[in-house]
């Protein structure tokens, strides 16, 4: 049963994301859709490529700060592969990729995998808090447009029922550990929680705290403006905003949130409407969600297979050493 249960939870969000893309695209003209492929300006959509692959390397630089302040050290170039690599599976199965990076530095560097996942629970943390943010500025600049959204977003019903589930769940064995696992096995389990504990509140430790402010920031910059860039790619989004762009990537958060592989289905459904609301026809919408998913996506698949052949050499040599 345990075995169903773990191969069929990402295969039910895999057809459910099939499915808002199918929804999303089923009516797309795809003769129209070559004709405006070939008209595309590609250094937009590379330029998009390389802002999203400097979110994952402002992400390892901060993750460095919060490992060093926690009292171990790992390499740049260690972090920013392992982050990549994490990325590349959860493009497979969600939420997987934050275990394997925190696995890949600790073979590694040794560094224990109960403090680097609390340096993820934190960094999840963050990013739930700026995505918030970002909501809030979407709705004070797009009142109108964003009020017009919500409705799309029952998606988010589905989420907040799905995030309480699963802490009800953390709850419930946490508070009922000691008749569900014996002595040894709850000794594990605090040093494990323990870990995570001290990795979660090393940002209290961070002796340059504006630094990992700045690589916050930077990271939402560059989620912001490899959307923005590719309103060029298309003469119907060339005059669209900052405020816009704004919009537009709240939409593409709010579906990547959704545990699809790679929010697929869910970023196309809820961009598309966006894009709609503000005036865009859809057909250059789907043409706008295919192109900025689909290049991040490469990009994803490419560097995270770049960063598993360089954590694989770099922990023989590290072992050989």
């Amino acid at each position: 049963m345990r075995k169903f249960l773990k191969y069929f939870q990402p295969l039910l969000f895999l057809f459910f994301g099939l499915f808002l893309l199918w929804l999303a695209l089923k009516d797309i003209n795809f003769s129209e859709f070559k004709i405006t492929f070939k008209q595309i300006p590609f250094y937009w959509v590379f330029l998009s490529m390389l802002l999203g692959y400097l979110a994952f390397v402002f992400r390892g630089l901060r993750w460095q700060l919060l490992i060093n302040s926690s009292g171990y050290q790992s390499e740049k170039k260690v972090l920013i592969h392992a982050i990549a690599f994490g990325y590349l599976f959860n493009s497979f199965i969600p939420r997987s990729g934050e275990i394997m990076r925190c696995t890949a530095v600790n073979r590694v560097d040794n560094t224990p995998v109960s403090a680097l996942f609390g340096h993820v629970l934190l960094e999840r943390l963050i990013d739930f808090i700026l995505l918030g943010v970002c909501i809030f500025l979407t709705f004070l600049l797009n009142y109108s447009d964003f009020l017009v959204f919500f409705q799309y977003f029952a998606l988010s019903f589905n989420l907040i029922l799905y995030v309480t589930i699963f802490t009800l769940s953390l709850i419930c064995v946490y508070r009922f550990r000691k008749s569900i696992f014996n002595k040894n096995h709850l000794l594990k389990m605090n040093s494990f929680f323990l870990g995570i504990k001290k990795g979660f509140l090393s940002i209290r430790k961070i002796q340059n705290k504006l630094s990992f402010f700045i690589y916050t920031i930077l990271i939402w910059a560059c989620y912001l403006f490899m959307t923005v860039v590719c309103f060029y790619c298309f003469e119907d989004t060339k005059a669209l905003s900052l405020s816009n762009g704004l919009f537009i990537m709240v939409a593409g958060g709010l579906g990547m949130v959704v545990p699809t592989p790679t929010g697929i289905g869910s970023y196309h459904y809820l961009v598309i409407s966006a894009l709609g609301i503000i005036g865009v026809s859809r057909d250059i919408s789907q043409f706008f969600a295919l192109i900025v998913h689909t290049s991040q996506a490469i990009m994803i698949i490419v560097t995270g297979f770049i960063g598993m052949i360089y954590l694989y050499f770099h922990h023989k040599n590290y072992s050989n050493g």
